[in-house]
């Protein structure tokens, strides 16, 4: 069947329109809208990759022999040090993922300016592929066996089975089988030779309360204080729920401890600061079963990000030199819809979240399950 000049019109377009909207990723993830994808461009965790299946990352798990302390003058007649055969360096692996998104046009060319229709059809539609928060939160399911049927991306996880990014959850979680749960294709407990893996690890803290009040704050304190290692490893920033983040913002309040301009500024900005980071929201994160689906309880996420260490993949569809092209790619031609009466054209963006300066420095606050109480 011959190509109609309007399908071959529609390929072009959209080809153009993608080239030109997804061309700087600075902008591209600013305008989503997505806080995560907003906060990786911001902080500058953006990379450009080959359009390569794997993303690996070194990864320190051992510090090899101990440091000894000698006299100098008598190292000669002490003998030499000894040799440690220890390894001490692996690597993480994370698999790229493509979203993809058919773009539907009707049948027949319609009236009026095509450039302004196909572009506004094209970036509404962008913005939906790159609409991707929720996934990014999915924990799993609890099989009730002891171990967690993971319906999202524990990287290396043989118990994965989805095809989403790099799952927060399953950064921060150890999961109810720790003794073999693997994020980025290494196990947290032991890599390689089974020794023990403190800095791929992430930090769990026990809620010394259910329900909030003013106990919140130390637990917070202690969180900021446990993950933090160095002036870049350390959690950057917190994220929550919509029910914490107001009840949090009522205690600050209450104390007298929200700063002026934060108060005049939260219209627009959310972030609040506190002990040298902020607190953010999510909207995904008020939903229980998005991150915790064992189904036993009401649950309040808080956990801390450090952003020096995770990071944005992308892949540009002309490669990493391919600067005039952008990083949301059409895939094949026009087609005819099978059960509708319309075409459509496919888009594909790829990227995956990965970690390139450990785990250790990530926090999650557990045990925060009831109703939040503000006195």
């Amino acid at each position: 069947m011959a190509v109609r000049n309007y399908d071959q019109t529609i390929d072009t377009m959209v080809t153009t329109a993608l080239d030109t909207m997804s061309r700087d990723p600075q902008n591209l993830l600013t305008d989503s809208g997505e806080k995560f994808l907003k906060a990786a461009a911001s902080k500058g965790r953006l990379f450009v990759v080959n359009d390569a299946e794997n993303v690996r990352h070194p990864v320190l798990y051992d510090h090899g022999e101990s440091t000894t302390y000698y006299d100098p003058d008598s190292l000669g007649t002490t003998g030499n040090l000894t040799a440690d055969a220890t390894e001490i360096l692996t690597q993480c692996l994370f698999t790229m993922q493509a979203a993809t998104r058919n773009i539907n046009f009707p049948q027949s060319q319609p009236a009026g300016n095509m450039i302004d229709y196909v572009s506004n059809v094209v970036k509404a539609n962008m913005m939906k592929i790159l609409n991707e928060e929720e996934c990014l939160f999915v924990r799993g399911e609890n099989t009730g066996s002891g171990t967690e049927a993971r319906v999202v991306p524990f990287s290396g996880d043989t118990g994965y089975s989805g095809n989403q990014p790099m799952s927060v959850a399953a950064l921060l979680h150890t999961g109810s089988d720790t003794a073999t749960q693997v994020f980025g294709n290494l196990r947290s407990d032991a890599i390689n030779v089974g020794t023990a893996n403190t800095n791929w690890a992430t930090q769990q803290v026990a809620s010394s309360t259910t329900t909030g009040g003013v106990a919140i704050f130390t637990d917070i304190q202690k969180m900021i204080l446990q993950s933090g290692f160095s002036e870049v490893e350390r959690p950057t920033d917190f994220y929550c729920s919509q029910t914490f983040y107001e009840f949090f913002l009522a205690q600050m309040r209450k104390l007298g401890a929200l700063p002026d301009p934060v108060q005049a500024n939260l219209g627009r900005e959310s972030a609040i600061p506190f002990g040298g980071i902020t607190i953010d929201w999510s909207r995904y994160l008020e939903k229980d079963e998005i991150w915790d689906k064992t189904g036993s309880s009401a649950m309040h996420p808080v956990f801390g990000i450090n952003w020096n260490s995770l990071r944005l993949n992308l892949v540009r569809s002309g490669g990493i030199s391919g600067d005039s092209l952008g990083f949301i790619r059409t895939i094949g031609d026009t087609q005819p819809h099978p059960l509708k009466t319309n075409i459509f054209k496919r888009i594909e963006w790829k990227r995956q979240w990965s970690l390139d300066g450990g785990r250790r420095s990530f926090v999650n606050l557990n045990g925060l399950t009831g109703t939040l109480a503000t006195t």
